[in-house]
Parts: structure tokens; C-alpha cells; sequence
């Protein structure tokens, strides 16, 4: 998680504490301090406190500024800075003060130099920042991916579930038509006896056999178009397990795919997309198939009555 970003209360607060404990407040000094931030937000804000009332109370400017030395040049330099401080002490307060002076100079002169190393720094810490921003827009879009990935697999394997249950219902038709087929045989055997019955029948039966006649003509239009319907269906369900086979073959090209997703995951949207439309189809073929199953069994049962009809009448004959 990022560090929360460095407000100007904060570096006033941290300036007010430096100059406390009897130093200047700079730049490098608060960034020790705060433990954050950036240089170029730090001296900005330090500007920022050194014009305010505050500072100029506490005259922060007449200040020394502190640098910390090294721990492994402490010791080495203890003797030399003993002697240095001896001698500082013994310089008159104009000199020291034409030495601060000049100090001061220096130091403006070098803050430039400094501020245009920093302005560096923080352009490369936002490009990083914007890099990591990119990343994870990214990593998220391959994980949403992945998931979306995931969800077709599950529903092609409903569809494949689904493709096997039409599967026994096309058998089970099948095994309706072989039937139907058998009975349609048998039927064709009554009408030539029924035809042979007729013809030594008195002329008063003569337009009772025509009817008849023309009836059993109605059902053999009606078990034809019942077959062709069936035909239709086997051949639906036939392209539902080919359509079903792509789709598979298409999932396995979209595994390899996934590794390129920052390039192609427009592409695996609209595919995916597809593959929806597909299994909706395939939904749809499948009640048409079952409402089609329905609509047989009641042309069966209105078959089957007339059949009963037609025997009854027979028998009085």
C-alpha cells in the first residue's frame, strides 16, 4: 500500500520541531525526519514556512544548519572537530558573521542545483507511480479474464450435458419411429384386407369405404410430414454436437490465447460473447426439439383414436 501523501501541516510541524532542538530547518534535515516525500514537495513546503510569521519569530534563518555526520567518520573526526569548535570560538562575532554570510551564499547557490536534481527524481517517481497504475489495470483485466475464462469452460460443459440428454431423446424418437413405422405397415396390411372387404360389399358401403379411404390417406400425409419433422430434429441435434466439438477445438485455442491477453482480450470479449449466443441457441434447439416430441405424442394419440373409430365401424359392417 502507498504512503499517505506529505501535507504542508505536516512539514511546518516537522520544521517548528528542528528548530526547537536549536538548528535550521533544510531540506534533507525534514526528509531524515519525516521518513517520506519527496525533496521538491519538502523545499516547497519549507519555502512555504519560512515565509510565515512563525518563522520569522523563531529567525530560523540566523540558524545553524546541522548535518549529521556518518557514524564510521565520528570517531575518525572527534580530535579535528574538538579543534575546529576551539577555534570557531575564538573568531570575532564579525567575522563569524561574514562567515555565515558567506555560508548562506553558498548554500542558495547549491539549492539551485540541488532543486533541479530533485524535479528530476520526482518526474521519475511519477512515471514509476503511472507504470505500477498500469500494471495493476492490467493484472486486474487478466484476472477478470481469467474468471471470464473459467465461466465458459462450466457452460460449455453444461452444454455437453445438455447435448447428451438430447442425444437419448433423439434415440428414444427413433425408437418412436420404428414403431410408428410398424404400425403404419400393419395399418397399410388392414386397408388392402379393408380394400378386398370392400370391393364384394354391397354399393351402399361404397362411399363409407371411400371415406375411409380418404382418412387413412390424411394419416399417411400426417405420419410423412411427422417423419420429415423427426428427420430434422436428428439432423439439428447432429450440428448441435458439431457446433459443440468447435467450441471445444475453440476453448483450447483460448487457453493458449490467455498468455497474450494484454494484446488480444478485445478479441477473447467478442469470442466469448459468441460462445453465449451459441449456448442460448443450443437452449433454444433443445425446447424446440421437446415441444416437437409433444406435438408427435399428441398426433400419436389422435392417430391411434381414429384407428379405434375405424374398427368399431368394421365390426357393424
Amino acid at each position: 500500500m502507498a504512503a499517505p501523501k506529505l501535507t504542508e501541516e505536516e512539514v511546518h510541524a516537522a520544521c517548528v520541531d528542528i528548530v526547537a532542538q536549536g538548528e535550521r530547518p533544510t531540506a534533507l534535515t525534514l526528509l531524515d525526519k519525516l521518513g517520506r516525500g519527496s525533496l521538491t514537495t519538502i523545499t516547497k513546503y519549507l519555502n512555504t514556512w519560512q515565509a510565515t510569521d512563525e518563522a520569522q519569530a523563531l529567525k530560523s534563518e540566523t540558524l545553524p544548519a546541522v548535518v549529521k555526520v556518518p557514524a564510521e567518520l565520528s570517531k575518525e573526526g572527534e580530535d579535528l572537530l574538538k579543534k575546529m569548535w576551539n577555534t570557531a570560538k575564538g573568531i570575532a562575532d564579525e567575522e563569524l558573521e561574514i562567515q555565515r554570510e558567506a555560508l548562506k551564499q553558498a548554500e542558495q547557490a547549491n539549492q539551485a542545483k540541488v532543486e533541479e536534481a530533485f524535479k528530476f527524481s520526482e518526474a521519475q517517481n511519477m512515471k514509476i507511480e503511472r507504470l505500477e497504475d498500469d500494471f495493476n489495470s492490467i493484472r486486474k483485466q487478466f484476472e477478470a479474464e481469467y474468471k471470464a475464462h473459467k465461466e465458459t469452460r462450466s457452460q460449455l460443459a453444461d452444454a455437453e450435458k445438455i447435448n447428451v440428454g438430447i442425444l437419448k431423446d433423439n434415440d428414444r424418437l427413433q425408437h418412436d419411429i420404428a414403431e410408428l413405422k410398424k404400425q403404419l405397415a400393419a395399418l397399410e396390411e388392414a386397408n388392402k384386407a379393408a380394400a378386398q372387404e370392400k370391393q364384394a360389399l354391397q354399393k351402399q358401403h361404397d362411399a363409407a369405404i371411400k371415406q375411409k379411404d380418404a382418412e387413412i390417406r390424411s394419416l399417411d400425409m400426417q405420419v410423412h410430414k411427422l417423419q420429415t419433422s423427426l428427420d430434422a430434429a436428428a439432423s439439428s441435434n447432429e450440428q448441435l454436437k458439431i457446433d459443440i466439438k468447435a467450441k471445444a477445438s475453440d476453448l483450447s485455442k483460448r487457453t493458449v490465447e490467455i498468455e497474450t491477453l494484454s494484446v488480444r482480450y478485445e478479441a477473447a470479449t467478442a469470442e466469448l460473447k459468441t460462445a453465449k449466443a451459441e449456448l442460448k441457441a443450443a437452449h433454444k434447439a433443445a425446447s424446440d426439439a421437446e415441444k416437437l416430441v409433444a406435438k408427435l405424442e399428441g398426433q400419436l394419440e389422435v392417430y391411434v383414436g381414429l384407428e379405434k373409430k375405424a374398427k368399431p365401424e368394421k365390426d357393424n359392417e
